[in-house]
């Protein structure tokens, strides 16, 4: 069996998530079954993280196996006549053995689009979060500052929980890096937040946003970050951003 890497891109809106669902349409769904639609075997496939319903992706990583060999140009091009108009393969190659889409990855990098205008904008409603209110973006910096390094996440996550082999059942950590919280002015009357850390767990960049949002909009005290960190409490963070703003934008590696 060989490994293969594929980088790709996707419109998040008509999907419920990445990961495969039998019953409603995801990414990986729509992935997996072109993959086996060409190949002609089970094709299990591990990405190196898993977005939310409506979340959008510019620079996904999946690998898979395979012993069928192909023409990677002509193997890509099969793929997105499958996968066609949301899901887009950019890139196939062929990887070493221990090549982990998920676990070789050393970083991902999010970004999230604001549209800050009073009316809408039929063209980016489903790609902005759009916010009336002036926001101060200074204070959204400051408090993303407040949130940097290696802390457990819990008020800003989802509670996961995993059976282990003996039956048993145990939380995921919620202990993560947070490298990089950046939040600047762009083109189109748009505020984009650049956040980078080793590995993020469910709806915390968006509870990362949403927090910031909150600060930047006066209705909820810089001084108040620190805290609601340490509580480690979910019901500190209750503004959640939504979906559609949020990308995946790169995830890096050190080789492959």
């Amino acid at each position: 069996m060989a490994r293969y890497l594929l980088r790709l891109s996707y419109h998040g809106g008509p999907f419920r998530g990445f990961a495969p669902n039998e019953g409603v349409p995801t990414v990986g769904g729509v992935l997996r079954v072109a993959l086996e639609t060409i190949l002609r075997h089970e094709v299990p496939i591990t990405c190196a993280g898993r977005t939310d319903a409506g979340v959008h992706a510019l620079d996904q990583v999946v690998h898979f196996d395979t012993d069928v060999e192909f023409d990677d140009y002509k193997f890509r091009a099969s793929i997105n006549g499958l996968c066609k108009p949301h899901v887009a393969v950019h890139e196939v190659r062929a990887v070493a053995d221990d090549f982990d889409a998920r676990f070789s990855c050393t970083g991902r990098t999010y970004r999230y689009r604001l549209l800050q205008r009073r009316t809408p904008d039929p063209f980016r409603l489903d790609v902005t979060w759009r916010l009336a209110e002036e926001l101060d973006i200074d204070a959204m910096n400051a408090a993303g500052q407040h949130l940097l390094g290696t802390h457990d996440f819990s008020s800003f996550c989802r509670r996961q929980v995993v059976t282990i082999d003996d039956g048993t059942e145990r939380e995921k950590t919620r202990m993560r890096d947070l490298r990089a919280v950046d939040w600047a002015a762009a083109d189109n009357d748009e505020i984009h937040l650049v956040i980078s850390a080793s590995a993020f767990c469910q709806q915390m960049v968006r509870s990362i946003t949403g927090l910031c949002v909150d600060v930047g909009r006066n209705s909820l005290p810089l001084d108040e970050v620190p805290r609601i960190l340490a509580a480690k409490d979910r019901r500190e963070v209750p503004r959640v951003a939504p979906p559609q703003g949020l990308f995946l934008e790169r995830c890096t590696y050190a080789s492959y």
